[in-house]
């Protein structure tokens, strides 16, 4: 342990002392050549600084864009399930209401044929009871007696 902070201490009186070296350099004056050094150091660290600042914001909005394109795909992705759904359900309807109408097409075909055998029936009904009327008109004068007489026998079966 004594061995690496007697490192750590060398290491830094060895900093502490370039950078105090350069300092006593830097103050000696009349060198153009120094000011040029300065000013340009100044500029390179200026430089570098900014773009580490640039490359922070670019790797930033990379990380947005990449985020973004996954968020879209994945909107993308479930828009179209949802549209694959939808249409599967409008087909689902569309067959059902297909068979809905076949179904009523034969009901309504069975509804006519059962309202012409109905008005058929009626017809002959009607035909039927004129006949009958016709002939309970023609029926003979003992028929008639017989019918008056079975009237006031039982005065509650009278009308036919």
């Amino acid at each position: 342990m004594s061995v690496l902070i007697r490192f750590f201490k060398a290491l830094w009186d060895l900093v502490i002392g370039w950078a105090a070296e350069v300092l006593v350099w830097l103050r000696k004056p009349g060198s153009v050549m120094k000011v040029c050094c300065g000013v340009l150091a100044f500029g390179c660290m200026v430089a570098g600084l900014s773009a580490y600042e640039k490359e922070q914001q670019i790797k930033d909005l990379s990380a947005q864009v990449v985020k973004v394109r996954a968020d879209w795909k994945a909107d993308a992705d479930r828009l179209q399930a949802d549209v694959e759904t939808r249409d599967q359900r409008l087909a689902e309807v569309a067959a059902a209401l297909r068979a809905e109408a076949e179904k009523l097409e034969s009901l309504k075909a069975e509804s006519a044929a059962a309202l012409q055998t109905l008005a058929g029936k009626i017809e002959a009904s009607e035909k039927e009871a004129s006949t009958w009327r016709g002939r309970y008109e023609q029926r003979p004068d003992t028929c008639k007696a017989a019918l008056e007489l079975l009237d006031s026998a039982c005065p509650a079966l009278k009308g036919y």
